[in-house]
Protein backbone atom coordinates (compact mmCIF):
# COMPACT_ATOMS: atom_id res chain seq x y z
CA UNK A 1 0.00 0.00 0.00
CA UNK A 2 1.58 3.40 -1.05
CA UNK A 3 0.35 6.91 -0.17
CA UNK A 4 -1.27 8.71 -2.31
CA UNK A 5 0.75 12.24 -1.14
CA UNK A 6 4.01 10.72 -2.08
CA UNK A 7 3.00 7.45 -4.21
CA UNK A 8 7.28 6.62 -3.49
CA UNK A 9 7.29 6.20 0.53
CA UNK A 10 5.71 2.52 1.42
CA UNK A 11 3.31 1.73 4.69
CA UNK A 12 6.95 0.33 6.44
CA UNK A 13 8.40 4.13 5.94
CA UNK A 14 5.68 5.77 7.39
CA UNK A 15 5.69 3.24 10.60
CA UNK A 16 9.12 3.61 10.86
CA UNK A 17 8.29 7.66 10.85
CA UNK A 18 5.63 7.08 13.15
CA UNK A 19 8.08 4.78 15.58
CA UNK A 20 10.73 7.54 15.64
CA UNK A 21 8.33 10.46 16.64
CA UNK A 22 6.77 8.55 19.50
CA UNK A 23 10.61 7.60 20.25
CA UNK A 24 11.40 11.74 20.13
CA UNK A 25 8.95 12.44 22.78
CA UNK A 26 10.85 10.39 25.59
CA UNK A 27 13.32 13.23 24.84
CA UNK A 28 13.24 14.96 28.71
CA UNK A 29 14.15 11.21 30.15
CA UNK A 30 16.88 10.99 27.84
CA UNK A 31 18.60 14.80 28.37
CA UNK A 32 18.21 13.85 32.39
CA UNK A 33 19.90 10.32 31.62
CA UNK A 34 22.48 12.35 29.44
CA UNK A 35 22.64 14.89 32.29
CA UNK A 36 23.62 11.77 34.82
CA UNK A 37 26.55 10.96 32.67
CA UNK A 38 27.95 14.42 31.95
CA UNK A 39 27.69 14.73 36.04
CA UNK A 40 29.80 11.32 36.57
CA UNK A 41 32.40 12.21 34.20
CA UNK A 42 32.76 15.39 35.77
CA UNK A 43 33.14 13.61 39.36
CA UNK A 44 35.67 11.28 37.08
CA UNK A 45 38.07 13.46 35.48
CA UNK A 46 40.80 10.50 35.34
CA UNK A 47 38.34 8.96 32.97
CA UNK A 48 38.48 12.01 30.25
CA UNK A 49 41.06 9.79 28.33
CA UNK A 50 39.55 6.63 29.35
CA UNK A 51 37.02 5.23 26.84
CA UNK A 52 37.14 1.30 28.87
CA UNK A 53 36.50 2.84 32.09
CA UNK A 54 34.15 5.88 31.12
CA UNK A 55 31.73 2.56 30.40
CA UNK A 56 31.05 3.15 34.30
CA UNK A 57 29.61 6.44 33.82
CA UNK A 58 27.04 5.43 31.13
CA UNK A 59 23.10 5.04 31.67
CA UNK A 60 20.34 2.91 30.53
CA UNK A 61 17.04 3.84 29.86
CA UNK A 62 15.09 1.88 31.90
CA UNK A 63 12.73 0.91 29.10
CA UNK A 64 15.68 -1.09 27.46
CA UNK A 65 15.44 -3.81 29.39
CA UNK A 66 11.37 -4.54 29.37
CA UNK A 67 9.10 -5.40 26.59
CA UNK A 68 7.26 -2.00 26.71
CA UNK A 69 9.38 -0.83 24.37
CA UNK A 70 10.94 -0.97 20.78
CA UNK A 71 14.48 0.62 21.58
CA UNK A 72 17.23 0.28 23.24
CA UNK A 73 18.92 3.52 25.10
CA UNK A 74 22.19 4.10 26.48
CA UNK A 75 24.71 7.18 27.08
CA UNK A 76 28.24 7.31 25.07
CA UNK A 77 30.48 9.42 28.07
CA UNK A 78 33.09 10.41 24.90
CA UNK A 79 30.41 11.16 22.57
CA UNK A 80 31.08 7.77 19.82
CA UNK A 81 28.00 8.64 17.34
CA UNK A 82 28.08 4.70 16.35
CA UNK A 83 27.09 1.46 18.03
CA UNK A 84 29.83 -1.11 18.91
CA UNK A 85 29.16 -4.54 18.06
CA UNK A 86 28.10 -5.20 21.79
CA UNK A 87 25.48 -2.92 21.63
CA UNK A 88 24.41 -4.36 18.59
CA UNK A 89 24.45 -8.04 19.84
CA UNK A 90 22.59 -6.30 23.31
CA UNK A 91 19.74 -4.95 20.91
CA UNK A 92 19.62 -8.33 18.59
CA UNK A 93 19.42 -10.47 21.60
CA UNK A 94 16.40 -7.92 23.23
CA UNK A 95 15.12 -8.15 20.02
CA UNK A 96 14.51 -4.06 19.92
CA UNK A 97 13.97 -2.33 16.08
CA UNK A 98 16.04 0.87 17.36
CA UNK A 99 19.18 1.14 19.03
CA UNK A 100 19.57 4.72 20.77
CA UNK A 101 22.99 6.31 21.61
CA UNK A 102 22.58 9.63 23.50
CA UNK A 103 26.14 11.62 22.87
CA UNK A 104 26.10 12.98 26.50
CA UNK A 105 28.59 16.10 25.76
CA UNK A 106 26.77 17.14 23.02
CA UNK A 107 22.81 16.85 24.40
CA UNK A 108 21.69 14.35 21.27
CA UNK A 109 20.73 11.14 20.27
CA UNK A 110 21.36 9.64 17.36
CA UNK A 111 18.86 6.30 16.19
CA UNK A 112 19.90 3.22 14.41
CA UNK A 113 17.62 0.91 12.74
CA UNK A 114 17.64 -3.29 12.53
CA UNK A 115 16.70 -3.43 8.69
CA UNK A 116 20.70 -2.67 8.15
CA UNK A 117 22.37 -4.36 11.34
CA UNK A 118 21.95 -0.92 13.26
CA UNK A 119 24.86 0.16 10.84
CA UNK A 120 23.18 3.46 9.18
CA UNK A 121 22.29 6.54 11.26
CA UNK A 122 18.60 7.11 10.82
CA UNK A 123 18.02 9.98 13.06
CA UNK A 124 19.75 12.52 15.38
CA UNK A 125 17.48 14.89 17.54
Amino acid sequence: MKNLEMPHKSVVYWHKRQSLNEIRKQKPMFEQLMAQTRQCMELHPDLANDITGAIQCETIHPQTLSGFSNFTFHTHPHNIAYPSQKDIETTKRLHKEYLLIGLAQQNKVVAFHKDDNYERLVAKF
